[in-house]
Protein backbone atom coordinates (compact mmCIF):
# COMPACT_ATOMS: atom_id res chain seq x y z
CA UNK A 1 0.00 0.00 0.00
CA UNK A 2 1.56 3.05 -1.09
CA UNK A 3 2.37 5.93 1.79
CA UNK A 4 -0.47 8.30 -0.44
CA UNK A 5 -3.10 5.94 0.13
CA UNK A 6 -2.23 5.32 3.90
CA UNK A 7 -2.34 8.82 5.18
CA UNK A 8 -5.88 9.24 2.69
CA UNK A 9 -7.58 6.10 5.08
CA UNK A 10 -6.33 7.46 8.28
CA UNK A 11 -7.66 10.65 7.76
CA UNK A 12 -10.71 8.96 6.96
CA UNK A 13 -10.87 7.28 10.03
CA UNK A 14 -10.73 10.41 12.14
CA UNK A 15 -14.32 11.87 12.67
CA UNK A 16 -15.49 11.62 15.39
CA UNK A 17 -14.36 13.75 18.45
CA UNK A 18 -13.70 11.16 21.17
CA UNK A 19 -12.90 11.41 25.35
CA UNK A 20 -9.97 9.56 26.17
CA UNK A 21 -9.54 9.01 29.92
CA UNK A 22 -6.43 9.51 31.51
CA UNK A 23 -5.56 8.81 35.24
CA UNK A 24 -6.35 12.38 35.85
CA UNK A 25 -7.81 14.23 33.37
CA UNK A 26 -10.26 13.83 30.54
CA UNK A 27 -9.00 14.84 27.34
CA UNK A 28 -10.99 15.34 23.51
CA UNK A 29 -8.86 14.25 20.73
CA UNK A 30 -10.13 12.20 17.40
CA UNK A 31 -9.09 9.00 17.72
CA UNK A 32 -10.15 5.28 16.27
CA UNK A 33 -11.39 4.07 19.65
CA UNK A 34 -14.83 5.87 19.70
CA UNK A 35 -16.24 6.66 23.24
CA UNK A 36 -19.11 4.71 24.21
CA UNK A 37 -22.54 6.17 25.62
CA UNK A 38 -21.11 6.26 28.98
CA UNK A 39 -18.07 8.19 27.95
CA UNK A 40 -15.63 5.21 28.11
CA UNK A 41 -13.05 4.21 25.54
CA UNK A 42 -14.09 0.07 25.44
CA UNK A 43 -11.01 -1.61 24.12
CA UNK A 44 -10.82 -5.51 24.68
CA UNK A 45 -8.40 -7.90 23.39
CA UNK A 46 -9.21 -10.92 21.31
CA UNK A 47 -6.70 -13.85 19.31
CA UNK A 48 -6.58 -10.68 16.52
CA UNK A 49 -5.65 -8.23 19.15
CA UNK A 50 -7.03 -5.30 19.99
CA UNK A 51 -11.09 -4.57 19.20
CA UNK A 52 -11.82 -0.92 19.28
CA UNK A 53 -15.46 0.53 19.63
CA UNK A 54 -16.80 2.67 17.15
CA UNK A 55 -19.30 5.32 16.98
CA UNK A 56 -21.23 7.12 14.00
CA UNK A 57 -23.37 9.84 15.01
CA UNK A 58 -26.86 9.85 13.22
CA UNK A 59 -29.73 12.65 13.67
CA UNK A 60 -31.47 10.37 16.31
CA UNK A 61 -27.98 9.97 18.69
CA UNK A 62 -25.45 7.24 17.09
CA UNK A 63 -24.79 3.59 15.75
CA UNK A 64 -22.40 1.75 17.85
CA UNK A 65 -19.78 -0.87 16.30
CA UNK A 66 -16.84 -2.65 17.18
CA UNK A 67 -13.62 -3.50 15.18
CA UNK A 68 -11.11 -5.77 14.63
CA UNK A 69 -7.66 -5.76 12.80
CA UNK A 70 -5.83 -2.92 10.70
CA UNK A 71 -7.78 -0.17 9.62
CA UNK A 72 -5.99 -0.20 6.50
CA UNK A 73 -6.73 -3.57 5.92
CA UNK A 74 -9.73 -4.84 3.48
CA UNK A 75 -12.34 -3.42 4.42
CA UNK A 76 -15.46 -5.47 5.40
CA UNK A 77 -18.91 -4.86 7.45
CA UNK A 78 -20.67 -7.22 9.51
CA UNK A 79 -24.20 -7.07 10.84
CA UNK A 80 -25.84 -8.82 12.89
CA UNK A 81 -29.36 -10.96 12.83
CA UNK A 82 -33.09 -9.79 14.60
CA UNK A 83 -32.49 -8.49 18.14
CA UNK A 84 -29.25 -9.52 18.28
CA UNK A 85 -25.94 -6.89 18.17
CA UNK A 86 -22.67 -6.55 17.17
CA UNK A 87 -20.97 -9.14 19.46
CA UNK A 88 -22.69 -12.37 17.26
CA UNK A 89 -19.00 -12.04 15.33
CA UNK A 90 -17.20 -12.41 18.40
CA UNK A 91 -16.29 -15.85 17.95
CA UNK A 92 -16.05 -16.01 14.45
CA UNK A 93 -13.57 -13.15 14.13
CA UNK A 94 -10.64 -14.18 15.37
CA UNK A 95 -10.69 -16.77 12.91
CA UNK A 96 -11.22 -14.89 9.16
CA UNK A 97 -8.48 -13.95 7.32
CA UNK A 98 -5.85 -11.29 9.18
CA UNK A 99 -5.74 -8.53 6.37
CA UNK A 100 -9.33 -8.05 7.53
CA UNK A 101 -10.45 -4.90 8.87
CA UNK A 102 -14.36 -5.93 10.16
CA UNK A 103 -16.14 -3.55 11.37
CA UNK A 104 -19.18 -5.16 13.18
CA UNK A 105 -22.15 -2.89 13.84
CA UNK A 106 -25.10 -3.05 15.58
CA UNK A 107 -28.51 -1.77 14.24
CA UNK A 108 -30.65 0.86 15.58
CA UNK A 109 -32.33 0.06 18.48
CA UNK A 110 -29.63 -2.80 19.31
CA UNK A 111 -26.87 -3.21 21.27
CA UNK A 112 -25.09 -0.01 22.29
CA UNK A 113 -26.75 1.67 19.40
CA UNK A 114 -29.11 5.11 20.10
CA UNK A 115 -33.27 4.25 20.28
CA UNK A 116 -35.45 5.85 17.73
CA UNK A 117 -37.47 8.73 18.99
CA UNK A 118 -40.38 7.70 20.72
CA UNK A 119 -43.29 7.33 18.39
CA UNK A 120 -41.15 6.53 15.62
CA UNK A 121 -41.38 2.80 13.85
CA UNK A 122 -38.65 0.79 13.04
CA UNK A 123 -38.37 -0.04 9.19
CA UNK A 124 -36.57 -2.68 7.39
CA UNK A 125 -35.71 0.24 4.41
CA UNK A 126 -34.50 2.66 7.26
CA UNK A 127 -31.44 0.17 8.39
CA UNK A 128 -30.21 0.05 4.56
CA UNK A 129 -30.01 3.97 5.12
CA UNK A 130 -27.99 3.50 8.20
CA UNK A 131 -26.27 1.35 6.44
CA UNK A 132 -25.18 3.44 4.29
CA UNK A 133 -24.16 6.12 6.93
CA UNK A 134 -21.98 4.49 8.08
CA UNK A 135 -20.12 3.70 4.86
CA UNK A 136 -19.88 7.03 4.11
CA UNK A 137 -18.43 7.96 7.56
CA UNK A 138 -15.88 5.41 7.19
CA UNK A 139 -14.93 6.75 3.59
CA UNK A 140 -15.06 3.30 2.01
CA UNK A 141 -15.48 3.08 -1.89
CA UNK A 142 -15.50 -0.73 -1.76
CA UNK A 143 -15.97 -2.76 0.56
CA UNK A 144 -17.44 -6.56 1.46
CA UNK A 145 -19.82 -7.57 3.66
CA UNK A 146 -20.75 -10.97 6.16
CA UNK A 147 -24.37 -10.67 7.61
CA UNK A 148 -26.26 -12.93 9.59
CA UNK A 149 -30.29 -13.47 9.23
CA UNK A 150 -32.40 -9.48 9.24
CA UNK A 151 -28.38 -8.23 8.35
CA UNK A 152 -28.16 -10.89 5.78
CA UNK A 153 -31.01 -9.25 4.15
CA UNK A 154 -29.77 -5.59 5.08
CA UNK A 155 -26.56 -6.73 3.21
CA UNK A 156 -28.61 -8.39 0.00
CA UNK A 157 -30.78 -4.94 -0.24
CA UNK A 158 -27.90 -2.58 -0.23
CA UNK A 159 -25.88 -5.10 -2.76
CA UNK A 160 -27.99 -4.54 -5.47
CA UNK A 161 -28.65 -0.86 -4.62
CA UNK A 162 -25.03 -0.30 -4.83
CA UNK A 163 -23.61 -2.89 -6.59
CA UNK A 164 -20.30 -1.05 -7.71
CA UNK A 165 -19.66 -0.72 -3.97
CA UNK A 166 -19.95 -4.67 -2.76
CA UNK A 167 -16.81 -6.54 -3.08
CA UNK A 168 -18.53 -9.53 -1.86
CA UNK A 169 -21.01 -10.76 -0.01
CA UNK A 170 -21.30 -13.54 2.56
CA UNK A 171 -24.94 -15.02 3.93
CA UNK A 172 -25.19 -16.83 6.76
CA UNK A 173 -28.58 -18.57 6.95
CA UNK A 174 -31.02 -16.18 4.70
CA UNK A 175 -31.70 -17.87 1.59
CA UNK A 176 -33.18 -14.30 0.22
CA UNK A 177 -34.41 -10.83 1.83
CA UNK A 178 -37.75 -11.82 3.76
CA UNK A 179 -41.00 -11.19 1.93
CA UNK A 180 -45.05 -11.79 2.65
CA UNK A 181 -47.28 -12.78 0.10
CA UNK A 182 -49.48 -9.90 -0.92
CA UNK A 183 -52.98 -11.34 0.23
CA UNK A 184 -53.29 -9.93 3.63
CA UNK A 185 -51.78 -6.66 3.55
CA UNK A 186 -55.07 -5.22 4.95
CA UNK A 187 -54.95 -7.31 8.02
CA UNK A 188 -51.45 -7.28 8.22
CA UNK A 189 -51.69 -3.25 8.57
CA UNK A 190 -54.63 -3.22 10.81
CA UNK A 191 -52.27 -5.75 13.06
CA UNK A 192 -49.53 -3.58 12.90
CA UNK A 193 -51.12 -0.17 14.02
CA UNK A 194 -52.96 -2.59 16.82
CA UNK A 195 -49.17 -3.85 18.24
CA UNK A 196 -47.33 -0.44 17.72
CA UNK A 197 -49.56 1.23 20.17
CA UNK A 198 -49.67 -1.33 22.26
CA UNK A 199 -45.98 -1.03 22.45
CA UNK A 200 -45.94 2.46 22.66
CA UNK A 201 -47.45 1.77 26.31
CA UNK A 202 -44.84 -1.09 27.41
CA UNK A 203 -42.15 1.86 26.27
CA UNK A 204 -43.27 4.17 29.27
CA UNK A 205 -42.76 1.62 31.46
CA UNK A 206 -39.36 1.69 33.61
CA UNK A 207 -37.38 -1.40 32.21
CA UNK A 208 -37.41 -4.69 33.86
CA UNK A 209 -34.24 -5.27 36.39
CA UNK A 210 -32.70 -8.91 36.09
CA UNK A 211 -30.14 -10.00 37.59
CA UNK A 212 -27.29 -11.44 35.27
CA UNK A 213 -28.44 -14.90 35.67
CA UNK A 214 -32.11 -14.58 34.78
CA UNK A 215 -31.31 -11.61 31.93
CA UNK A 216 -29.10 -15.03 30.48
CA UNK A 217 -32.05 -17.01 30.74
CA UNK A 218 -34.58 -14.60 29.51
CA UNK A 219 -32.31 -14.65 26.27
CA UNK A 220 -31.66 -18.36 25.82
CA UNK A 221 -35.35 -19.02 26.11
CA UNK A 222 -36.61 -16.23 23.94
CA UNK A 223 -34.16 -17.71 21.16
CA UNK A 224 -35.56 -20.50 18.89
CA UNK A 225 -32.35 -21.16 17.24
CA UNK A 226 -31.25 -22.55 20.47
CA UNK A 227 -27.55 -20.66 21.54
CA UNK A 228 -25.27 -22.19 23.66
CA UNK A 229 -24.86 -20.99 27.42
CA UNK A 230 -21.09 -19.31 25.80
CA UNK A 231 -22.98 -17.62 22.76
CA UNK A 232 -25.76 -16.41 25.22
CA UNK A 233 -23.14 -15.05 27.43
CA UNK A 234 -21.51 -13.44 24.36
CA UNK A 235 -24.69 -11.63 22.93
CA UNK A 236 -25.75 -10.74 26.35
CA UNK A 237 -22.21 -8.40 27.72
CA UNK A 238 -23.53 -6.00 24.98
CA UNK A 239 -27.21 -6.49 25.13
CA UNK A 240 -27.85 -5.65 28.57
CA UNK A 241 -26.17 -2.57 30.91
CA UNK A 242 -25.99 -2.46 34.41
CA UNK A 243 -27.82 -0.72 36.75
CA UNK A 244 -28.83 -0.31 40.62
CA UNK A 245 -29.86 -3.76 41.74
CA UNK A 246 -28.82 -5.51 38.17
CA UNK A 247 -28.93 -5.66 34.42
CA UNK A 248 -31.48 -4.18 32.08
CA UNK A 249 -31.40 -4.97 28.15
CA UNK A 250 -30.59 -2.35 25.92
CA UNK A 251 -32.44 -3.55 22.92
CA UNK A 252 -35.69 -1.22 22.07
CA UNK A 253 -38.51 -2.76 22.75
CA UNK A 254 -40.41 -0.98 19.99
CA UNK A 255 -38.67 -3.62 17.58
CA UNK A 256 -40.80 -5.88 18.46
CA UNK A 257 -43.83 -4.50 16.94
CA UNK A 258 -44.46 -5.69 13.02
CA UNK A 259 -43.78 -3.41 10.04
CA UNK A 260 -46.42 -1.14 8.25
CA UNK A 261 -45.51 -2.96 4.81
CA UNK A 262 -43.55 -5.89 3.52
CA UNK A 263 -42.63 -6.67 0.02
CA UNK A 264 -44.21 -9.42 -2.02
CA UNK A 265 -42.52 -11.95 -3.93
CA UNK A 266 -42.01 -10.10 -6.64
CA UNK A 267 -39.85 -6.90 -5.28
CA UNK A 268 -37.83 -9.19 -3.28
CA UNK A 269 -37.09 -11.27 -6.69
CA UNK A 270 -36.34 -7.75 -8.61
CA UNK A 271 -34.13 -7.06 -5.77
CA UNK A 272 -31.91 -10.66 -5.39
CA UNK A 273 -31.63 -10.13 -9.66
CA UNK A 274 -29.90 -6.65 -9.04
CA UNK A 275 -26.83 -8.56 -6.55
CA UNK A 276 -23.83 -8.82 -8.98
CA UNK A 277 -21.33 -9.44 -6.50
CA UNK A 278 -19.84 -13.22 -5.69
CA UNK A 279 -21.96 -14.33 -3.06
CA UNK A 280 -21.39 -17.25 -0.50
CA UNK A 281 -23.95 -18.69 1.36
CA UNK A 282 -24.05 -20.62 4.58
CA UNK A 283 -26.97 -22.42 5.27
CA UNK A 284 -27.78 -24.64 8.31
CA UNK A 285 -28.96 -27.34 8.09
CA UNK A 286 -31.42 -27.39 10.48
CA UNK A 287 -32.79 -24.50 9.59
CA UNK A 288 -33.14 -25.98 5.55
CA UNK A 289 -35.22 -28.10 7.53
CA UNK A 290 -38.31 -26.32 7.79
CA UNK A 291 -41.16 -26.10 4.51
CA UNK A 292 -40.80 -22.44 4.48
CA UNK A 293 -37.29 -22.06 4.25
CA UNK A 294 -36.73 -24.61 1.53
CA UNK A 295 -39.87 -22.44 -0.09
CA UNK A 296 -37.80 -19.47 -0.11
CA UNK A 297 -34.73 -21.61 -1.45
CA UNK A 298 -36.18 -22.48 -3.80
CA UNK A 299 -37.71 -18.90 -5.05
CA UNK A 300 -34.35 -17.37 -4.69
CA UNK A 301 -31.21 -19.61 -5.25
CA UNK A 302 -31.63 -19.71 -8.76
CA UNK A 303 -31.57 -16.01 -8.74
CA UNK A 304 -28.35 -15.80 -7.24
CA UNK A 305 -27.10 -18.22 -9.73
CA UNK A 306 -28.11 -16.35 -12.91
CA UNK A 307 -27.03 -12.99 -11.77
CA UNK A 308 -24.33 -12.89 -9.32
CA UNK A 309 -20.93 -13.46 -10.95
CA UNK A 310 -19.78 -16.45 -8.75
CA UNK A 311 -22.46 -18.32 -6.07
CA UNK A 312 -21.90 -20.28 -3.74
CA UNK A 313 -24.13 -22.76 -1.72
CA UNK A 314 -22.61 -24.94 1.36
CA UNK A 315 -24.82 -26.60 3.98
CA UNK A 316 -23.13 -25.80 7.39
CA UNK A 317 -24.09 -28.18 10.63
CA UNK A 318 -25.85 -26.55 12.67
CA UNK A 319 -28.98 -24.11 13.57
CA UNK A 320 -29.36 -20.83 13.09
CA UNK A 321 -26.71 -19.46 15.05
CA UNK A 322 -24.38 -22.06 13.55
CA UNK A 323 -21.62 -18.95 13.23
CA UNK A 324 -21.68 -17.81 17.18
CA UNK A 325 -22.02 -21.54 18.81
CA UNK A 326 -19.75 -23.02 16.40
CA UNK A 327 -17.90 -20.70 14.50
CA UNK A 328 -14.84 -23.26 13.50
CA UNK A 329 -17.65 -24.78 11.09
CA UNK A 330 -18.22 -21.47 9.08
CA UNK A 331 -14.56 -19.65 9.22
CA UNK A 332 -13.03 -21.99 6.76
CA UNK A 333 -15.51 -21.30 3.99
CA UNK A 334 -15.47 -17.77 4.31
CA UNK A 335 -11.36 -17.78 4.46
CA UNK A 336 -11.73 -19.51 1.43
CA UNK A 337 -14.26 -17.31 -0.19
CA UNK A 338 -12.03 -14.14 0.89
CA UNK A 339 -9.41 -15.63 -1.42
CA UNK A 340 -11.26 -15.39 -4.82
CA UNK A 341 -10.04 -12.80 -7.06
CA UNK A 342 -13.14 -10.32 -8.05
CA UNK A 343 -11.08 -7.65 -10.04
CA UNK A 344 -11.78 -8.97 -13.25
CA UNK A 345 -15.31 -9.41 -12.72
CA UNK A 346 -17.84 -6.68 -14.63
CA UNK A 347 -18.24 -3.04 -12.38
CA UNK A 348 -21.80 -2.27 -12.81
CA UNK A 349 -23.01 1.08 -11.56
CA UNK A 350 -24.77 1.73 -8.16
CA UNK A 351 -28.42 2.62 -8.46
CA UNK A 352 -27.64 5.92 -6.37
Amino acid sequence: MSISRSISLLRRLQFIPTLVKTSSRTKSCKAMAMSTSDGDVYVGTTERGLTQELQFPVPWGHIAAKAWGDPLGRPVLGLHGYLDNANTFDTLAPLLPKDLYFVSVDLTGHGRSSHLPPGISYAYENHVVDMHRVVLALGWKKFSLIAHSLGAGIAMTYSAVFPASVDRLTVLDLSGPIYYPLEGTVQRLVDAVKRKLEMEKTSELPPHVYSREEALQKLLKGNISKLTREAGSVLLERGAREVEGGVVFTRDLKLKSPGFFYRTPKQTEEMVKGIKCPVLMLRATESLASGYEQERAKRFVPLFEANSCQFTLIQVEGNHHVHLNHPERVAPHIRAFFTLDSTTQPQPDSKL
